[in-house]
């Protein structure tokens, strides 16, 4: 025998190897813990891999991210309140999203902001 029907021969054992122990994993039902996770596993891993090559169609980002997200409800229109602006005692300008949240001696000097 030459050299390359050697390699061939041990390429078709190994593939033979290989479909015996995914029918094994396929038929045989463990009940322990251990067999039972690793077979769990075999067989979510072989499904997924068969999934890779048999794709119906080529998806799209937007179709994925359509399929993971529920249409989202239109948020309500809040109505804005109005804001103030005012200077405290260091001159700095603050912000202030109601009359109540200035201090009472800024309170003559705060503008109302429009939007």
């Amino acid at each position: 025998m030459s050299k390359s029907s050697k390699a061939i021969f041990w390429v078709i054992i190994f593939f033979c190897v290989l479909l015996a122990f995914d029918q094994f994993m396929l038929r045989v039902e463990f009940r322990t813990g251990g067999t039972q996770a690793a077979q769990e596993f075999y067989l979510d891993f072989r499904q997924r891999l068969i999934g890779l090559v048999v794709s119906s169609e080529p998806t799209t980002v937007e179709q994925v991210i359509s399929d993971k997200q529920p249409a989202a409800a239109p948020a309500a229109a809040a109505t804005p309140e109005p804001r103030y602006l005012y200077a405290d005692e260091n001159g700095q300008l603050q912000f202030a999203n109601s009359m109540e949240d200035i201090p009472p001696q800024f309170r003559k000097d705060a503008e109302r902001l429009e939007e």
